[in-house]
Formats: structure tokens, C-alpha cells, sequence
């Protein structure tokens, strides 16, 4: 049978929509170990296969080497990461202007001459 972290990256997608949906987690934010080990533990949790504190920190490093291997969280620092999934970018709620009239290319009228220009 494969190991409780191995399920987790099995299923990684599903695993970080869960995560997503219970954290605020967007493309390019920071990403902290102590928010994706309470993440494991309540995934494992509804998964039905709920592991202690400290069984759960071992998964959590398990989950977060393989999402390091794949490019999915960058390392600042021991516990720090930046999320890399373009999926996760955040969609502005600013309504988007409307674009400008295009510009005509007709050139202006030329005043009327002299010449053509009835007598008085």
C-alpha cells in the first residue's frame, strides 16, 4: 500500500483545490509549512485517515519536496514558499473599461479657395 504522502501527491491537484479552498492561496503568494501541515492533517482528516501531529509534519515534508521536484512552491526559506500555479492567479474584480474608438485615418475637410467661392 502506498505511503499516506504518496496518496496526497497521487492526488496533488485535488490536494491543493482543498488547500485553496480552505486558505487564501493565489499564484506568486507565500505559502507557510505550518499552514500546508494543518492543510494535510484536515485533508487527512476527510479522507478518513487522520494521523497525529507530528506523523502529519513527516507527510507534510514528503508533500512539500515533490511540490518543490515539480516547481509548484519555490523555497525562500525553511518554511517559506511561493506558490508557482499560474491555475491560482488571482481574477480581478476591477470591471475592465471599454476600449477607445478606433481612430480614422480620414483626413479633414480642405476650406473652401477663392475661387470657388460664389461672388457676392
Amino acid at each position: 500500500m502506498a505511503s499516506i504522502a504518496q496518496q496526497i501527491i497521487a492526488r496533488d491537484r485535488e490536494f491543493l483545490q482543498f488547500l485553496r479552498s480552505r486558505y487564501h492561496l493565489f499564484h506568486a503568494s507565500n505559502v507557510f509549512f505550518r499552514d500546508l501541515h494543518y492543510g494535510v492533517m484536515t485533508y487527512l482528516e476527510q479522507q478518513k485517515l487522520a494521523q497525529g501531529y507530528v506523523a502529519a509534519e513527516e507527510v507534510t515534508r514528503e508533500v512539500v519536496a515533490h511540490f518543490e521536484k515539480d516547481g509548484i512552491l519555490k523555497p525562500l526559506d525553511e518554511r517559506t514558499w511561493v506558490l508557482m500555479l499560474e491555475e491560482f492567479r488571482a481574477v480581478s474584480k476591477k470591471p475592465v473599461p471599454p476600449a477607445p474608438a478606433p481612430k480614422t485615418s480620414v483626413a479633414p475637410a480642405a476650406p473652401p479657395s477663392a475661387a470657388t467661392t460664389p461672388a457676392s
